[in-house]
């Protein structure tokens, strides 16, 4: 499964003293890599979606979750990583952890034992307090590890006062129309922006609607399609790495 790998620049003039730059690959499981800190990231996983919808009469597909934290794990062991980190939104509602849905995670727990820290994003503020056979440590709305700092919406970012250095995100879910003939798809898509160092990550869950994105020569996007990681999608031209 083809990654694409990108190297976070510190920057000219307003790097720390002895900064590096940060070498991720971006991987077809909808997921980043840190090298340096071996942690995997992934961002709006959403767990308890579906049970959430149907509780309110919504129709919704069954195993979203399965599939995502099969996903997960496996994702885990083929980068071998150290640690995860969740930009945010693990969960969708406080609502849509039941008894299913407990069982369901620490069964993932038991077959991926990594360190978990969860950046707080929107949905997470729901649910307060989560099981404590999860083993999720929250470290709040900020977090940093090797070398770049992680925030769940990248509109809360100061730029202005931010200090230097590539800010992680998620929250927007982006995605990419990308024709098939006379038809296009909507692949997700992690977006680069050189200019405001951000990485916005595609969101991990595949129930989720997501905002389009087109490249510009402000962003660089690229787009998870049959199971690889093309890109960048620059200014409307598109480059395999």
């Amino acid at each position: 499964m083809p990654n694409a790998t990108i190297t976070l620049d510190v920057g000219a003039t307003d790097a720390p003293k002895g900064a590096q730059p940060v070498v991720v690959d971006l991987m077809p499981e909808r997921a980043l890599f840190v090298r340096a800190a071996r942690a995997l990231v992934v961002a709006d996983i959403h767990v308890g979606k579906s049970e959430a919808y149907r509780r309110f009469g919504v129709p919704s597909t069954d195993g979203i979750d399965e599939e995502s934290l099969i996903r997960l794990s496996r994702a885990a062991m083929r980068a071998e990583a150290k640690v995860i980190v969740i930009v945010g939104d693990l969960t969708h509602s406080a609502e849509g952890i039941g008894d299913a849905e407990r069982e369901r995670f620490a069964e993932f727990r038991q077959r991926c034992s990594l360190p978990i820290r969860l950046v707080e994003g929107n949905h997470d503020r729901g649910a307060r307090t989560l099981p404590s056979e999860w083993m999720i440590d929250r470290v709040g709305d900020n977090f940093e590890l090797g070398g770049v700092r992680f925030r769940h919406d990248p509109a809360e970012i100061d730029t202005a006062h931010a200090a230097p250095g590539w800010t992680i995100c998620g929250h927007l879910h982006p995605v990419l129309s990308i024709a098939r003939g006379v038809r296009s798809v909507e692949a997700p898509a992690f977006v680069m922006d050189p200019r405001q160092r951000t990485v916005v990550l595609p969101a991990f869950s595949k129930f989720t609607r997501g905002v389009r994105f087109e490249p510009s020569a402000r962003t660089q996007l690229f787009p998870i399609v049959e199971g690889a990681v093309l890109g960048p999608m620059d200014d409307g031209v598109g480059k395999t790495e």
